[in-house]
């Protein structure tokens, strides 16, 4: 280890077992999974390295984030949604069906403008992995929204209806 190594890397590489065996426990054989989670780690840990105190045991606090991020993390993947293409059926926008798309997009016009961009972009194709990163979000948190916006959409036109 080279003598100039800032202390944070110095202290990281030096309990990188650690690290690794927690992400293990969480992630099991899924390299990709373990190594998401080994970057979310060391995120948390870089942004934690200056409330450290030295005083304290380096290995105890790197186990006690490690491990708080892990189970968040864990918390978060089991509460991702994938989010299912549009049917045919659920957003009509073949050319012989002219009259339905206007209604649909009708009901778009209905809800707050938030949402109308959100679903536009979701009708064009944009999966939630690509809408999650332009809205600097989470792809649950697109899965989410879209759900209660197709709600609203439902909703919205069963009011219609009567």
């Amino acid at each position: 280890m080279q003598t100039n190594e800032h202390p944070f890397l110095e202290t990281v590489t030096r309990h990188r077992a650690l690290i690794d065996k927690i992400c293990r426990s969480f992630c099991g054989s899924n390299r990709e999974d373990c190594e998401d989670l080994r970057q979310d780690i060391l995120l948390n840990l870089w942004r934690g390295w200056k409330h450290w105190k030295p005083e304290h045991k380096p290995i105890t606090w790197i186990y006690r984030v490690a491990k708080n991020t892990a189970i968040s993390w864990h918390r978060n993947k089991q509460r991702q949604i994938e989010i299912q293409p549009l049917e045919t059926s659920d957003i009509p926008y073949q050319s012989e069906n002219k009259e339905a798309v206007e209604q649909l997009y009708s009901l778009i016009g209905q809800l707050p403008s938030s949402d109308q961009r959100l679903i536009h972009l979701y009708i064009e194709g944009w999966n939630g992995n690509e809408l999650a990163k332009m809205m600097q979000t989470s792809e649950s948190n697109i899965t989410t929204r879209i759900s209660r916006i197709k709600k609203k959409l439902e909703d919205l036109n069963r009011k219609e209806q009567i």
